[in-house]
């Protein structure tokens, strides 16, 4: 299992670097973005791995617990988790005018990832 989380964690981070990095994502993000200054590449790199590496253990536990194996109850177990992202990101376009579009982009990338996560801790459950 410590080895589909490991698969898991790196697949995500593939994930969201591609489509973080398609053009015209990467162009509408970076006009709609506002980076923390001061937080070198490599640091906010290794966040966005640890937060899947959370994720992604957080998955492995439930299905530990539940009983629960396979590709399909992964999966769906992630994509279930998804709503709480989206949840959080739905919020923050009512509450703090995070325009809708850059909110649906980082839904999209927490929903994939969920998913993709739990299909492949899945595998090893």
């Amino acid at each position: 299992m410590a080895l589909a989380v490991v698969i898991a964690t790196v697949a995500s981070f593939v994930f969201s670097a591609v489509l973080y990095g398609a053009p015209p994502v990467a162009a509408y993000v970076g006009r709609h973005s506002r980076p923390r200054p001061g937080v070198p590449v490599a640091v906010q790199m290794g966040a966005v791995l640890l937060r899947s590496l959370v994720a992604a253990c957080l998955i492995a536990g439930l299905m530990l617990a539940a009983g629960w194996g396979g590709f399909g109850a992964g999966a769906l177990l992630g994509l279930a988790l998804g709503a709480l992202p989206a949840a959080i990101l739905a919020g923050a376009v009512v509450h703090e005018g995070v325009p809708v579009r850059l909110a649906a982009i980082h839904a999209l990338d927490w929903v994939v990832k969920l998913t993709l996560i739990g299909a492949i801790v899945g595998l090893a459950a």
